[in-house]
């Protein structure tokens, strides 16, 4: 059997999915909100019959390899390897390949594998390493779990370590491993040199990129790998391949600052903790939350900094629909109170805190509310807060809250807000985060009429003697489809496998039959379903031959140009030929 075939039938569509996205049952298929964009409801069609997961709002996804490839941001190359190892399918080799360059990120990849054991290996031959880590209780259980390094207080060890190793001084420098400052000078420094490392790894667990955490008087304390072709900060999630299963049991993603707190709750036995990667929570990150739970739980650093980005958290999620609660610590940070008070934090995490906003307002309650100028200071605070709500009964629920609080009635709040708002930004407002114009849910309906119509005979076989009504396509896709629409055995019930289909157009043939399901066309009685069909294809005709006066006449205009009149007898007479279809079309 061919090994994608293999695959394909080793892991099921809705698997695969189900462990990025949370399915729920809808007929005959699942839907899901779409990890590919700013969903605010299930726009992602799982069929596991057609072995296709597709969203028609913004047009993404696939097959197994497709989705796979849009999700992990890999090749097919990679997406078939990764698949494979998945469902246990060896890849039969083809032919020798041993003169032909390897794929950069796979490259890329090893080089990181390679720089990985170096720092593994490092990490236990240095002391001043090993006691910093023992300070701040860290096992080596979890020294080997999370694959925590050591890169040598050096300018080149690891540079030359990796030249050894096979790697050019090109693949070192685009792995973000070394840092050639001076293009002219062409040395090349260890961008990490005397650091505990923490690789940082995708969702399958591959090593993208390390951060390091000085054991030096460096000015920055923590360094990240910079983006490469494998690592964006602004997309990744530490400790996410380690969190999934206990993510997908609690339907809760709890969100820490850096790698020790991380380490710090799993010691705790909590594991479904992650951390941003060396940079603020973007909206990026809160997509790849929004995949895997139902709710998002800060317990971040409890100073100025920690509350700045709580509040940046709590605008991100709720714009995209996520129920965020926190947690107040007694101590400075996750870490801290991990090692301070380890069963009462555990609980903590466990219960998963309360609502932002209650332990927000209960804050506020603790300070001066009764000066005109604190009244105005709370409001000014809780207005982007209350506008990022999704639910008008939560915003309703949270207004009353204030309203208690400042004395006065919802009402007047609202009035007040109403006043205040004017002069008040919205720190989170995107076109990412706005619904969908009727024009652009047009444009990304994603099948033109011919499309359709050649669905429509998929779905209604008997209706095929108005195929001769439909002008033949173009198109490669199109013109493929009719083709075995045309050739098909005369029956009542017809599947794609029944179509002498070039198998390049049976995941686009797939994906339309399940555009023709999710509008409901599949439902049609015979008779609507003939006035359809015969509708669609006086479009298609139609849309057809316009475009093809519309390139006659461009060509025409260039033939005037050229004074080429041969050619513009000829475009003329074509154009006659289509304008007289045109008119037997409209009929």
């Amino acid at each position: 059997m061919d090994s994608t075939l293999e695959i394909k039938a080793k892991l099921p569509i809705e698997e695969l999915v189900g462990q990025y996205c949370q399915l729920q049952k809808k007929g005959r298929g699942f839907v899901c909100v779409c990890p590919f964009h700013n969903d605010k409801r299930p726009s992602m069609q799982v069929s596991p019959e057609k072995g296709i997961a597709y969203c028609f709002a913004c047009n993404s996804g696939g097959d197994i390899f497709s989705f796979y490839q849009q999700i992990e941001g890999v090749d097919f190359r990679q997406a078939l390897k990764d698949l494979a190892e998945k469902t246990g399918v060896k890849i039969e080799s083809g032919a020798p390949t041993s003169g032909v360059k390897k794929d950069q990120k796979e490259r890329m990849r090893e080089c990181l594998d390679a720089a990985q054991a170096l720092f593994a290996k490092s990490l236990t031959e240095n002391v001043n390493a090993k006691e910093y880590l023992e300070k701040r209780s860290i096992s080596q259980e979890q020294i080997m779990q999370f694959g925590i390094g050591f890169a040598p207080d050096s300018f080149s060890t690891t540079y030359e370590h990796l030249l050894k190793q096979g790697f050019s001084r090109k693949e070192i420098v685009d792995a973000s491993l070394g840092i050639q400052k001076d293009l002219s000078e062409g040395r090349i420094y260890d961008r990490f040199r005397n650091r505990v490392t923490f690789p940082i790894a995708d969702g399958n667990g591959q090593v993208i990129g390390f951060g390091g955490r000085t054991l030096g008087a460096d000015d920055a304390k923590y360094i990240n790998s910079g983006e490469t072709a494998l690592y964006n900060k602004s997309t990744v999630l530490y400790g996410l391949h380690f969190a999934k299963e206990a993510i997908r049991k609690t339907k809760t993603i709890i969100l820490v600052e850096g790698y020790f707190d991380v380490l710090a709750c799993h010691k705790l036995g909590v594991a479904n903790v992650v951390a941003a990667s060396g940079t603020a929570l973007t909206e990026q990150h809160v997509a790849l939350l929004k995949r895997y739970a139902d709710k998002v739980v800060l317990c971040l650093d409890q100073d100025a900094a920690g509350k700045k980005a709580a509040e940046r958290a709590f605008l991100l999620c709720s714009a995209a629909g996520i129920p965020v609660n926190a947690i107040t610590l007694e101590g400075k940070d996750p870490d801290e109170a991990a090692n301070s008070h380890p069963e009462e934090f555990k609980e903590k995490l466990e219960q998963s805190g309360r609502p932002y906003l209650d332990i927000l307002i209960d804050e506020f309650a603790e300070g001066d509310t009764d000066s005109s100028e604190a009244k105005r200071g709370v409001l000014t605070s809780m207005i982007p807060l209350l506008d990022a709500l999704l639910s008008s009964v939560e915003r309703g629920h949270y207004i009353g809250k204030v309203a208690a609080l400042l004395g006065t009635t919802e009402v007047a709040l609202k009035e007040d807000i109403e006043t205040l708002r004017v002069a008040t930004p919205v720190p989170v407002a995107t076109v990412d985060t706005l619904e969908p114009t009727e024009q652009q849910e047009q444009k990304t309906e994603g099948f033109n009429s011919t499309e359709i119509t050649l669905g429509l005979f998929v779905l209604f076989p008997t209706l095929r003697s108005h195929l001769s009504a439909l002008i033949e396509p173009e198109d490669l896709f199109c013109s493929a489809l009719y083709t075995a629409l045309k050739d098909a055995p005369d029956t009542d019930l017809l599947t794609l496998e029944m179509l002498a289909l070039p198998e390049e157009f049976t995941e686009r043939a797939s994906i339309l039959l399940l555009f023709c399901e999710h509008h409901g066309f599949s439902d049609w009685s015979a008779s609507l379903a003939e006035r359809e069909i015969q509708k669609n294809c006086r479009a298609a005709n139609a849309q057809l031959l316009q475009a093809k006066q519309r390139d006659i006449a461009k060509k025409l205009m260039q033939a005037h140009k050229e004074g080429n009149t041969a050619e513009a007898v000829k475009l003329q007479m074509r154009h006659a030929e289509i304008l007289k279809l045109a008119k037997m079309a409209a009929k």
